[in-house]
């Protein structure tokens, strides 16, 4: 065998050897944050945060691809660790909030204000609305005075509501129908929008009395 094609063995080698090392050590830190997890769930409302810590670090560096599994969300299910749902709230606990405040108010309701920050960005973070106190009926109150319903009710008052524009579509459409059906004699005849699988949609009613008016109209 000539010098190059030893070399290239051993590079191979060496390449196949460390590949096999990072898939070793991903899949034993893998194991090690499943382990801590099933402990802490015993302690949850005190370990919640610790938790979170755990599975963000899980989902981030993609560590349940070592363990053999496509997706994070296909090794909670698997290893019964917890619902995707469950997971993600306190992966985002962790995002928003550092240990101590995180625990001092909770898991639920520090999940709140999380999700009262993400709907606000120009509110800032989730600390900064812990400092400053938030808007609740027109007037602001500190977080600790406020219940998890109260943060939850803030977050969707504060979320933007996204608009449909083949809804509104649909809708000048249903009200011109209408107006033209009206004044082509169909007195009485509505038409709105309605949503099917094939997209929006205008429904025309029409009383019998009428439709042969129409109809010639038409004509």
């Amino acid at each position: 065998m000539g010098k190059a094609k030893k070399a290239t063995k051993a590079v191979t080698k060496k390449l196949v050897t460390d590949g096999t090392k990072a898939q070793t050590a991903a899949a034993k830190r893998a194991e090690e944050l499943l382990e801590l997890i099933a402990r802490a769930k015993e302690r949850i409302t005190e370990d919640f945060f610790e938790i979170g810590e755990a599975l963000r670090e899980l989902q981030k560096k993609k560590l349940y691809v070592a363990l053999g599994f496509d997706s994070f969300a296909e090794l909670l299910q698997k290893r019964k660790v917890m619902s995707p749902r469950s997971a993600e709230k306190l992966i985002e606990v962790v995002g928003a909030l550092p240990r101590t405040k995180a625990l001092d108010l909770g898991v639920e309701r520090a999940y709140a204000l999380a999700r009262l920050s993400a709907a606000t960005p120009a509110l800032d973070s989730a600390e900064s609305l812990l400092s400053e106190g938030v808007k609740v009926g027109g007037r602001k109150k500190a977080v600790a005075k406020l219940s998890t319903r109260d943060l939850v009710k803030a977050a969707q008052a504060a979320r933007p509501v996204k608009k449909d524009a083949a809804k509104d579509a649909a809708a000048r459409s249903a009200r011109g129908l209408q107006a033209a059906v009206r004044k082509a004699g169909g007195k009485g005849a509505t038409a709105a929008p309605r949503k099917t699988s094939a997209g929006w949609v205008v429904q025309l009613d029409v009383p019998t009395a009428v439709v042969d008016t129409v109809v010639r109209a038409l004509e």
